[in-house]
Formats: C-alpha cells, sequence, structure tokens
C-alpha cells in the first residue's frame, strides 16, 4: 500500500484532502519537516489562499529546497493542488510578482475575459468538464476515461506555462483555455480539487497515486 505524505505548512485544506485518500486506502501522514519529505512514497503540495504567503510559509519552515530536491533530483512524485499547483510555477502576478518554486516554467496569472458580452465571475467557483490533449490519452497514465468528465474549481489565478508539452487537460471559460492539469515527467498538478470533485475526483486522485 503506498505512503501518501500532504504537506502541512499552514496554507492547505488538509483534512478532507486526508479524508479523501483514507476512503481510498491510502496510508496518510502529514509532514512539514524537510527531511520529512524524503521519507514520502508520494507528497501533496496543498494550497489554499494567496500565492505570496503560501511562498512565504514555505520558505520560513525551509521547505522550498527539499521540495525540488525531492522531485528534481530524487525524482520523485509530487502532486500540487488548486495553489499547490501554481507555487510549482516559476512565478506569479498575484498582487505583485512574487517567485515560485520554478519546478515547472510558467507564470501565474489572473483569469481575465476579453468577452464583454459574457463576464467571468472572480473568483471561478464551478464545476467545470475538462477536456485532455491527444498526447495525454495515450501515455502511461489512463486519462482517457477521465476526457469530458467535471470537476470542482475555486480560483481567481490561471497558470500561463511556458511549454504547451506540459498541459494535460483544460477546461473552457470563455475565449480563455484554462489548465486543469499539468505534468512534467513525475510532477503533477491539478488546478481543481479532486478530493471535492465526487467519483471521478477520487478515481482520478488513485491513478495518479498508483500509476507515478
Amino acid at each position: 500500500m503506498t505512503n501518501v505524505s500532504i504537506l502541512n505548512y499552514g496554507c492547505g485544506n488538509i483534512l478532507s484532502l486526508r479524508r479523501a485518500l483514507i476512503e481510498l486506502d491510502f496510508n496518510v501522514n502529514f509532514c512539514n519537516e524537510p527531511n520529512d519529505l524524503f521519507n514520502s512514497e508520494f507528497l501533496i503540495l496543498p494550497g489554499v489562499g494567496a500565492f505570496e504567503n503560501a511562498m512565504k510559509m514555505l520558505e520560513k519552515k525551509n521547505l522550498t529546497q527539499s521540495i525540488k530536491e525531492y522531485c528534481l533530483v530524487k525524482k520523485k512524485p509530487i502532486l500540487g493542488i488548486c495553489l499547490g499547483m501554481q507555487l510549482l510555477l516559476t512565478e506569479s502576478h498575484e498582487m505583485g510578482l512574487h517567485k515560485g518554486l520554478n519546478i515547472i516554467e510558467g507564470k501565474n496569472i489572473l483569469i481575465k475575459s476579453n468577452d464583454k458580452k459574457n463576464k467571468l465571475r472572480i473568483p471561478h467557483i464551478d464545476w467545470e468538464e475538462i477536456i485532455f490533449e491527444k498526447n495525454f490519452t495515450k501515455k502511461e497514465l489512463n486519462f482517457k476515461k477521465f476526457n469530458k468528465k467535471s470537476f470542482y474549481f475555486v480560483h481567481s489565478y490561471m497558470a500561463s506555462l511556458k511549454k504547451n508539452d506540459h498541459l494535460v487537460a483544460s477546461c473552457q471559460l470563455n475565449e480563455l483555455k484554462i489548465p486543469a492539469i499539468i505534468k512534467s515527467d513525475n510532477i503533477i498538478g491539478c488546478q481543481f480539487h479532486p478530493e471535492k470533485s465526487g467519483v471521478y475526483g477520487l478515481k482520478l486522485l488513485k491513478e495518479i497515486i498508483q500509476k507515478s
């Protein structure tokens, strides 16, 4: 049975995530010390709130370099959820310019539509159907069965990726193609909350953990 570690650094909705993982029959523990990360088989970086504050909390606990070593040097699997996904990026433009973990190249930018007739409500809080890129329905993770399924989003900012190859799935808001899942080798990010996305959310979470 896979041991899943949730990074408890003060900016994550960790209890609902823990309940979901237990329901999926994973062994779950919280970690907040640098050395604890390296004992993890699978690490989840959750996140709720503002980007700048989350990065400050990670830095305060001396976790930024440990996270990078965990996934970039030791090549162990990590999943970033919601703000946790955004923290994986190079930088954020939320309330100023702030450096991210720079694990996946890209920017965190405000959701902004040019469609004046169909104004978007920000924050974006809704169930959205996600569409997978064709190249990611044929790879190691069995993503095809989740194509056009709905997942629960709560966010005001979105990823703007430097490399299209890192885009796994997206949802459509007006003319905007919003990254819903991003991936680079052993590193995955979900903009939506799989633990709050019903049956398909739990199935996707299980697929990611078991196949990573």
